[in-house]
C-alpha cells in the first residue's frame, strides 16, 4: 500500500479531538486490503478508549467497485463504535458520488469538502455544537416552583416543586387522585395555578395558553384517547402538523403552488413518523376501527408530528397488554434517543417506570412526597407506605 505503512497513515490530533486517516494515493483493490486498513484503524481507536472526530483524506484515492461495499460497511462501523462526527476532503468526483450514494442508503451525512481548511472549520463547528448541546443539557430545562392548584375548596396540587433536565425521560407517579394529570395540565396551559411559576426554556411564567405551549414545542397525549375516530391514521397525524402550516385558508382551498408544496412536505414528515412507529399497514384505516393499543400508538404519532421539544405522556400504556406495553416502551425510548425529545410521563406500571425513567417524582394527595432516581424512589419508605399502606 504505497511507501507508508497503514500505521503511519493514522494520526491523532488531541487538541481538536480528531483522528486523521489518510487514504491519499491508495488503491483499495479488494476486501482484503479494506479489512487490513480498518483493522488497524479500529485497533488504534480501541487503544485510546474514547471517541473521536474523524478527518478522512481521499486525495487521489481509488476504491475499486468490488471493494466499495466492504469499505462503506467498515467505515460506518468505525463511526458508530468510536466516532463523534466525520469530515472528508480531497475526494475525486467519482469517489464523491460513491460516498454520497452510500451515505443516502445508510442514512449518514457525507460531509465532503474541497480543501483541508474547509474540513477543519467544519470540525470546529461540530465541536462547538456538541459543547453547546452538553451545556444546554446540563442547564435546567423545566422547573416547577411552589405550584398550587385549587378547584373551589378542593386542593388538587399543593406547593409542588421539581426540575426536569433536557434530554431525559422523567416520570410522575402516585396513587389515583394524587394530582398527576393536573400537574401535566398546568405545564401545558390547560389549568392555571393560583400560586407558583413554571420555568420552561429559561422563561418563567405563571400562566400559559395551550396554543402558546404548543408553539413553544410542548406536545402531549391524553389519558383518554383523543383522536378523530372517523378519520384515517394518516389524516389524524396530519392534524399534528397544524402549527407548522403557513399557507392561508384560500391557498389551501385552491391547493396550488406553495400550498401544494407545503402539503407534500408535511405528508412526507408524517410518512416518516408512520414508518418510525411501524404502522404502515394501517395508514389509511379509520382510527375508530383500530384496537386500543394501536390507537394509543397513533396518538403518540400525532404528538410526534408536532416535532415537540417536550413530550407529555398521560398514562401512555394504560389498558395495554404486556406485548403492547413492550412496544410502547421501545417507541418511547427510541423517541428520546433518536429525536432527543425530553419526555415527562405519567404511568401506573411501576415496572415500566423503573425500567425507562431517569428521574421520578412521587405525588400523593396533591403533595410531593419523594423525588430522585428510580432506585432511590423504590426504596423510599414514604413511597412504599403511600402505595402499600405499610412501611414493610
Amino acid at each position: 500500500m504505497n511507501e507508508r505503512t497503514i500505521a503511519e497513515r493514522i494520526t491523532f490530533h488531541d487538541a481538536i479531538e480528531t483522528m486523521e486517516v489518510d487514504f491519499s494515493h491508495l488503491t483499495m483493490a479488494d476486501t482484503v486490503q479494506v479489512d487490513a486498513f480498518y483493522d488497524e484503524v479500529e485497533n488504534r481507536l480501541a487503544d485510546t478508549g474514547r471517541r473521536w472526530y474523524f478527518l478522512v483524506v481521499y486525495t487521489d484515492c481509488v476504491i475499486q467497485a468490488q471493494a466499495w461495499e466492504r469499505f462503506a460497511e467498515r467505515g460506518k462501523g468505525a463511526n458508530v463504535a468510536h466516532g463523534l462526527g466525520t469530515v472528508r476532503v480531497g475526494a475525486t468526483s467519482q469517489t464523491r458520488d460513491a460516498i454520497r450514494e452510500h451515505a443516502g442508503r445508510a442514512s449518514f451525512r457525507a460531509n465532503i469538502y474541497d480543501t483541508r481548511e474547509q474540513a477543519i472549520v467544519a470540525l470546529g463547528e461540530m465541536r462547538k455544537r456538541r459543547r453547546d448541546a452538553q451545556t444546554a443539557a446540563e442547564e435546567t430545562f423545566l422547573r416547577v416552583e411552589n405550584v398550587s392548584l385549587r378547584f373551589g375548596g378542593v386542593k388538587a396540587i399543593t406547593e409542588i416543586s421539581f426540575e426536569i433536565k433536557r434530554g431525559e425521560i422523567s416520570a410522575i407517579i402516585g396513587p389515583n387522585g394524587a394530582g398527576k394529570s393536573s400537574m401535566l395540565n398546568v405545564i401545558n396551559g390547560v389549568y392555571r395555578p393560583q400560586e407558583g411559576t413554571v420555568t420552561y426554556l429559561g422563561h418563567p411564567r405563571h400562566q400559559m395558553e395551550t396554543h402558546e405551549a404548543a408553539a413553544q414545542g410542548i406536545a402531549r397525549t391524553f389519558q383518554n384517547i383523543a383522536l378523530f375516530k372517523g378519520m384515517s391514521v394518516l389524516d389524524n397525524l396530519m392534524t399534528g402538523r397544524n402549527l407548522k402550516m403557513k399557507c392561508n385558508f384560500l391557498q389551501q382551498a385552491l391547493y396550488w403552488g406553495s400550498a401544494q408544496r407545503e402539503e407534500l412536505a408535511h405528508r412526507k414528515k408524517v410518512e416518516e413518523i408512520i414508518d418510525f412507529l411501524e404502522i404502515e399497514h394501517i395508514r389509511k384505516t379509520p382510527v375508530g376501527r383500530l384496537p386500543y393499543g394501536l390507537q394509543k400508538r397513533v396518538e403518540l404519532g400525532r404528538a410526534l408530528a408536532a416535532e415537540p421539544i417536550l413530550l407529555l405522556l398521560d398514562e401512555p400504556m394504560a389498558g395495554m397488554n404486556v406485548e403492547e406495553k413492550q412496544d410502547m416502551c421501545r417507541f418511547i425510548l427510541d423517541v428520546n434517543d433518536q429525536f432527543g425529545t425530553t419526555i415527562l410521563l405519567i404511568e401506573h406500571d411501576m415496572g415500566v417506570v423503573m425500567d425507562i425513567s431517569d428521574f421520578v417524582v412521587v405525588l400523593d394527595h396533591g403533595q410531593k412526597i419523594a423525588e430522585g432516581t428510580p432506585n432511590e424512589v423504590r426504596t423510599d419508605p414514604v413511597v412504599i407506605r403511600a402505595y402499600l399502606g405499610t412501611t414493610h
